[in-house]
C-alpha cells in the first residue's frame, strides 16, 4: 500500500519512472504484417559499411524487417502534452515513444513535469513525438505523419487528433493537407504543461524503423500525393539537377565544397540551401529534380517528394547513415553513396571530387 501511495504521488507530480508495453494488448488490430526486404550484393556491402561505422549497433546487411503496422485501442489513458507519450496505469507506454531506447530522451520518462490534468471524453489519437519532431522535418515526415495514415484509413468513427499549437508552419500546413479528406477527424490542441485523461485512445504503430526512411509504398504514395496536392505542385518545363549545400550548417559540411562547385556547374547543377526556401518551394524543387547530390542531412527528407530521380549522397567515413538509401529503396530511385574522409568532431569532411565526376559520367548526365 505504501508503494502504491508513493507511485501515486510521483504520478501526481508528473514523474513516471516505469514503462509498459501494449504490443500484445487485446485491443490490437494488425493492419499489415511484417515482411523482409531483399538486397543485392552492392546494397548489402553499403549496409555493412554503415554498420561498421556504428560498431554494428544496427546491421541491416543481415536482414531488414519492415515491422507490422497496427492500431491499439486503449481505455482510460493519459496523453502528455510535453512529449506526446501515453501513460497507462501510471506507466509510460513504450509504443507511444517508438522503442525502449527512446525513453531516456523523452520528457515523459523520469522527468518532473508538473502537468495539469484535464479530463476529456470521446475518442482520441496523436502522433505528437517530442523532442524528436520539434521542427525536424525528417522525424515529422517519417515518424509522425505516416502513423496518421493508419488511423485515418482505418478509423471511421469520429476521432480527435491531439497536437500542439507551437508546431512549425510547414508541420501545421502538411498536417492539414493530410486531414483534409477525413471528416471524421478533428484537430485539437493540448498545452505543453497539460496531461489529458481520455476515455479512449487509438495508438498507431510507428511505421519507419530506426535509421531508416523506408516506408511501405502505399504509405509513401499516400503522403506524397497529400503534400503535392496541398502545395499545388506543378509539372515544370524541365527537369532540374540540384546540389544541396550545408555550407551554413554547423555540422556535416563538405570542407572542399568550393572545389566541387565548378564541376557541378559544368554538369548543369544548381546549388541550393534549404534554409533559403519556403517549404512549398522545397517540395516543388524536389518534385522537379532528376538528379540530387547532397551530403547526408535532413534536407534529403524532401526526396520523399521527388517524382523520380537519381541520388548521390556524401558520407564521412566514420558515420555512414542508411536513412535515405532506404527511402530510395522504397521509392525505386537509383541511389549511390560516396564516402569521404573521416569526419572531425563536427562531422565535417572532404570528398573525392574526381569520384563525383566519375559518377556523373557513369549515369550519363
Amino acid at each position: 500500500m505504501l508503494k502504491k501511495a508513493f507511485f501515486g504521488l510521483l504520478h501526481t507530480l508528473g514523474y513516471y519512472s516505469r514503462y509498459t508495453s501494449v504490443l500484445h494488448h487485446p485491443g490490437k488490430q494488425v493492419l499489415s504484417p511484417s515482411y523482409v526486404l531483399d538486397f543485392n550484393d552492392a546494397e548489402k556491402t553499403f549496409l555493412e559499411d554503415s554498420a561498421r561505422s556504428f560498431n554494428y549497433a544496427i546491421d541491416y546487411s543481415l536482414g531488414y524487417r519492415q515491422k507490422e503496422q497496427y492500431l491499439i485501442r486503449l481505455q482510460e489513458v493519459e496523453a502528455l502534452g510535453n512529449s506526446g507519450a501515453v501513460v497507462l496505469d501510471g506507466k509510460v507506454v513504450v509504443e507511444s515513444v517508438g522503442e525502449v531506447s527512446r525513453l531516456a530522451k523523452s520528457d515523459a520518462f523520469k522527468e518532473l513535469s508538473l502537468l495539469l490534468p484535464k479530463k476529456r471524453s470521446g475518442r482520441y489519437t496523436s502522433v505528437l513525438y517530442l523532442p524528436w519532431a520539434d521542427n525536424n522535418n525528417y522525424h515529422w515526415f517519417f515518424d509522425c505523419l505516416p502513423r496518421l495514415y493508419l488511423v485515418l484509413e482505418h478509423t471511421h468513427e469520429p476521432i480527435k487528433v491531439i497536437m500542439r499549437r507551437d508546431m512549425a508552419r510547414y508541420q501545421l500546413d502538411t498536417l492539414q493537407f493530410v486531414l483534409k479528406d477525413y471528416p471524421q477527424a478533428e484537430l485539437v490542441y493540448i498545452g505543453k504543461h497539460e496531461k489529458w485523461q481520455v476515455e479512449e485512445f487509438v495508438l498507431p504503430s510507428f511505421v519507419a524503423n530506426v535509421q531508416s526512411g523506408y516506408l511501405p509504398r502505399e504509405v509513401a504514395d499516400w503522403l506524397r500525393h497529400k503534400v503535392w496536392q496541398g502545395y499545388d505542385v506543378q509539372q515544370g518545363s524541365r527537369k532540374r539537377r540540384i546540389y544541396i549545400s550545408r555550407a551554413n550548417a554547423k555540422t556535416r559540411r563538405v570542407l572542399n565544397e568550393q572545389e566541387l562547385l565548378p564541376l557541378l556547374d559544368k554538369y548543369g547543377f544548381e546549388m541550393v540551401r534549404a534554409e533559403d526556401l519556403t517549404y512549398q518551394q522545397q517540395v516543388q524543387l524536389f518534385y522537379e529534380a532528376e538528379v540530387v547530390i547532397a551530403p547526408h542531412g535532413a534536407g534529403l527528407t524532401n526526396l520523399l517528394f521527388s517524382e523520380q530521380c537519381q541520388v548521390l549522397e556524401f558520407h564521412p567515413a566514420n558515420l555512414i547513415k542508411t536513412h535515405y538509401f532506404l527511402l530510395c529503396k522504397a521509392l525505386g530511385f537509383r541511389y549511390s553513396a560516396l564516402v569521404g574522409t573521416a569526419g572531425d568532431k563536427l562531422e565535417n569532411y572532404t570528398i573525392p571530387v574526381q569520384e563525383v565526376e566519375a559518377w556523373l559520367k557513369g549515369i550519363g548526365v
